[in-house]
């Protein structure tokens, strides 16, 4: 009987050592699993990250540009309005100037 006791506790330790094993091995899997998925995640929100930046600076530059096209469009109408307005004045300076150059050399 102690030879029949002993070969069952041998019997136990080697299936207690096996399980053990087959535990650290799923643990090691499970491990490997979880810090790929770990990794896929952040690899994932980096490029959504990224593509949400590339969407929002592309959409600051349409305003951006929307804005300057207005800028540019006021600038240039308040420069013809300017210029119009100088006209009229530089058609008078130029008549009394056309006017005093011949009253004081005539028309040689």
């Amino acid at each position: 009987m102690a030879d029949n006791l002993a070969q069952e506790i041998r019997e136990q330790e080697a299936l207690a050592k096996s399980i053990v094993s087959d535990a650290k091995a799923e643990a090691a899997k499970m491990i490997a699993a979880a810090q790929s998925e770990a990794e896929q995640s952040v690899k994932s929100t980096k490029q959504q990250c990224h593509r949400q930046w590339r969407e929002r600076v592309a959409e600051a530059e349409k305003e951006a540009e929307a804005r300057a096209l207005e800028i540019t469009q006021k600038g240039e109408n308040d420069a013809k309005a300017f210029y119009e307005s100088k006209k009229r004045d530089t058609d008078e300076v130029a008549n009394w100037l056309v006017s005093e150059v011949m009253a004081a050399y005539g028309s040689r």
